[in-house]
């Protein structure tokens, strides 16, 4: 069954002309590449602390611990400095993983939960509420581009296929973001951040093929004058179909195929981007009948720094993707413009301000015939806000972090979310932090306007709200081992509910008739046993306690709570058999569903990489090697089982 991703990708791609021009490409690629005389590399140099994407050595722990973040404070800070909980996935721990999506990478960080519902759909979230309608409470981020959908507030998935070899880190926070990044990030924010394009200068490609995935890349890069750089990038791909509960194939494999570029000039005062993408898939609906999946973005930034450390950003972004399939065609657009300033360290205080306007506008054609539509069926929804993030030092192992965020919804008005964050460092190596904070989720299209006359009405839906509390422990204590720990308690409210009519029963409406809690903790580390062998661990625990507001009628439980499991456990192994031999295995432990009931499993993936020479590295890797099949998400009518695969990659650089 090797060559079944490979037929899938050349019949997927053919009708679009997509598929010669990828082989021809990467054989350019792969020609240009053996051609080239080695160079010295003139990229922008990099920090002591982050490695290149295309960079085969591990850091240190004391290297990780330096790797500058930018997530949790819109502004640059090591993780050891960072009071959240925060997992950073670094480029090579995406190489090494010999993961193949963005979502299956998603899988390293201990504080997510990842859940497979078919070929290409996934349902992800941190900190509970996971399930296909109620992974909404992510704000998930393409170096500063939200790419949630106002249809359901979550993450289509199947649309948004980031090469992973132009990934610089994933930046992974547990707990809310909103009084930096507003409504919707409830549970937790996921910030994706690619290269500069200073890192990548010439020709690249690669090829994998495997059971159930294949993919080719092609990638170029070159330098200009005045010191900027362009990077380009064609990608295609072919997924295999997952399995029912009988064993058999049902038919939703996916094949895409994308294209995009990013370009940095400038440096001392003024610093310049312009990047995007444009991308075709095709995939599978809930039905699984055909659907066309097609969009592209366009992003700008410019960043004017000052002689006495401040910095002023802005940046704008435009982002289409449509949607077609049987008795379905969406259209949703975004705009957004955000202005940002780091002012210079005062005394003992460093402060940020910034504001930013987002419009969304949306169109969804739903099938004359079908019994449920949305009303009305265009819609513009405009979201604009304000903040500020104040860094007070009070002494110098003590800051306090004051921050507010002010934002106006057409659909829901104005909200307040306010942080306060307290860090201590104990010494060099020890972290200690508290933090309490609001977040918000704003209203969907679903929540406001699905229709279906006789049964559902559209409703009046306001925000869910969350009131979060949490501690936490970042440190390393050993020369060897790093470890993280965080507990917390989120005390939600307004929770969306499917309420009977309290007269006649019919029509239901959505409604804010729940309250809940949801409590654990969640610990990761390192250990380096030796030089050449790390062991990574994490595990995450959560228990969830939901009530019906007095007077409720909610005739659903799954579909508004989601359904998680009661914990989590990972355990990693790199080992550097020698400068170019790695072996890695990942094994992974999920508890059963706690509301359906859906088993648990336990999968093991492993790894073998070969850097054949400084050009070109091999690998094979198996995914689930001991388990023939298991269901990861509860998802009512058609539950599909993720099977055993294997994958060959081969990697040229210059």
């Amino acid at each position: 069954m090797i060559g079944s991703g490979g037929r899938r990708l050349d019949a997927g791609i053919n009708h679009i002309g997509f598929a010669r021009m990828g082989a021809a490409l990467v054989g350019l690629v792969l020609a240009a590449g053996l051609a080239q005389p080695a160079r010295a590399d003139t990229g922008a140099a990099l920090t002591a602390a982050t490695a290149s994407s295309d960079d085969l050595t591990r850091l240190s722990l004391e290297e990780l611990a330096n790797v500058e973040i930018t997530s949790v404070s819109k502004a640059p800070e090591s993780i050891s400095e960072a009071t959240a909980a925060v997992f950073v996935i670094t480029a090579d721990d995406i190489r090494r993983s010999g993961a193949t999506s963005l979502p299956e990478v998603l899988r390293l960080a201990p504080n997510l939960e990842v859940a497979r519902i078919d070929a290409m759909s996934y349902a992800i979230t941190a900190r509970g509420f996971n399930s296909r309608e109620t992974s909404n409470k992510l704000l998930v981020m393409v170096d500063g581009r939200s790419i949630y959908t106002p249809l359901y507030s979550g993450v289509s998935w199947d649309t948004h296929d980031v090469p992973l070899g132009e990934i610089e880190r994933i930046e992974v926070i547990s707990g809310p973001g909103g009084a930096l990044y507003g409504a919707n990030a409830v549970n937790g924010v996921i910030n994706i951040i690619t290269r500069n394009a200073h890192d990548g200068i010439g020709v690249r490609g690669g090829v994998a093929l495997g059971t159930d995935d294949a993919r080719v890349t092609a990638r170029i890069g070159t330098e200009f004058e005045g010191g900027g750089a362009v990077r380009a990038y064609l990608t295609a791909f072919g997924r295999d179909s997952v399995f029912a509960q009988t064993g058999a194939e049902l038919g939703d494999d996916a094949s895409g195929v994308q294209g995009g570029f990013r370009a940095d000039w400038g440096g001392g005062a003024n610093a310049f981007t312009f990047q995007g993408d444009l991308y075709h898939h095709n995939a599978f609906s809930r039905d699984v009948t055909p659907m066309d999946l097609d969009g592209g973005n366009l992003l700008g930034r410019w960043t004017r720094t000052y002689a006495d450390g401040a910095a002023l950003t802005v940046q704008a972004y435009y982002d289409r993707n449509q949607r077609q399939e049987v008795g379905l065609f969406s259209d949703e657009t975004t705009y957004d413009l955000t202005v940002q300033h780091n002012f210079a360290a005062w005394g003992r205080q460093t402060l940020t301000v910034g504001a930013g306007y987002r419009l969304v506008d949306s169109n969804y054609d739903i099938d004359p015939v079908s019994p449920a539509f949305l009303l009305p069926a265009h819609r513009q929804v405009g979201l604009s806000n304000a903040f500020f993030h104040d860094r007070i030092n009070l002494t110098d192992k003590v800051n306090l972090v004051l921050a507010l965020k002010a934002e106006d919804s057409t659909l829901s008005g104005l909200e307040w979310l306010p942080s306060v964050r307290l860090g201590w460092a104990v010494n060099d190596q020890t972290l200690l932090w508290a933090r309490v904070e609001r977040a918000v989720r704003t209203p969907s299209r679903i929540d406001r306007d699905l229709t279906l006359p006789g049964f559902l009405e559209a409703g009046s839906f306001e925000d869910e709200t969350l009131w979060a509390y949490e501690v936490g422990y970042r440190g390393q204590p050993t020369s060897t081992t790093t470890l993280t720990v965080a507990a917390y308690f989120n005390d939600y409210d307004d929770l969306r509910t499917v309420d009977l009519n309290a007269v006649t029963f019919l029509p239901v409406h959505f409604g804010n008739s729940a309250r809940g809690q949801v409590y654990g903790i969640e610990a990761w580390g390192s250990w380096d046993v030796t030089d050449r062998w790390r062991l990574n661990a994490g595990i995450s625990a959560l228990h969830k306690d939901f009530q019906e507001k007095p007077g409720s009628l909610d005739i659903t439980a799954i579909a508004s709570r989601g359904d998680d499991p009661a914990w989590q456990a990972q355990l990693r192994s790199q080992w550097d058999i020698t400068d170019r031999l790695q072996f890695d295995v990942a094994a992974r432990a999920v508890d059963k569903l706690d509301l359906s009931g859906v088993p648990g499993y336990v999968a093991v993936d492993a790894r073998l990489g070969w850097e054949l020479t400084d050009e070109i590295d091999i690998s094979i890797a198996g995914y689930n090697l001991f388990d023939d099949r298991h269901i990861e998400s509860f998802d009512a009518g058609r539950q599909r089982e993720i099977g055993r695969s294997a994958i060959v990659r081969v990697r040229w650089r210059p």
